[in-house]
């Protein structure tokens, strides 16, 4: 149950959500991090060490504080580094379930929408005056964005050239064909 709460196991990959999540807490972490380091090595009380680090790792750093010993500055270096990078991947999941929703809620858009006539027309590949689920599974995905006009000629294209009989449909004979 976890499991497949964390991970997608259809796609393979972990869900947007946890991305978002574990790039936050790693954001918190470094902050954490930053505020103790900065609390011994700099010797600032709590409160700046917390201001020094939040400023440091969200990139405004007003300059009212600084790292001024050697070692704080050396860790400075790696810290801000890596800290930086945690925050650019955070926005960058943040930005990624944002789509990820627009996308969903365009989708459904599509699916729950009846069909018009000018839809039928659009969908009518071969001008047959019918859709057949195929033409109807493309005109959809279109609908969506999910795929470009280009990318259906591209892979009609392929189609028609391993089709060497020209029948619309791809034979075992055709195969042996192209070898």
């Amino acid at each position: 149950m976890v499991r497949t709460y964390m991970v997608d196991t259809t796609k393979g990959r972990m869900r947007i959500r946890m991305k978002v999540g574990l790039a936050l807490a790693v954001v918190i972490g470094c902050i954490a991090v930053g505020t103790i380091s900065v609390r011994f090595l700099e010797n600032l009380n709590w409160v700046d060490s917390i201001y020094l680090s939040v400023t440091s790792v969200t990139t405004v750093g007003y300059g009212d504080y600084a790292f001024t010993t050697l070692t704080g500055r050396c860790f400075a270096i790696v810290w801000l580094l890596v800290s930086t990078l945690a925050v650019a991947r955070a926005f960058l999941y943040l930005t990624e379930l944002r789509i990820y929703r627009r996308n969903r809620i365009i989708a459904k858009w599509v699916l729950q929408r009846k069909i018009t006539m000018g839809d039928l027309i659009a969908a009518d590949i071969n001008r047959d005056g019918s859709i057949s689920k195929s033409e109807f599974v493309l005109y959809k995905l279109r609908e969506m964005g999910k795929i470009a006009e280009q990318d259906i000629l591209q892979i009609c294209n392929q189609f028609d050239s391993m089709d060497s009989t020209n029948c619309g449909k791809i034979t075992v004979a055709d195969l042996m064909e192209s070898d």
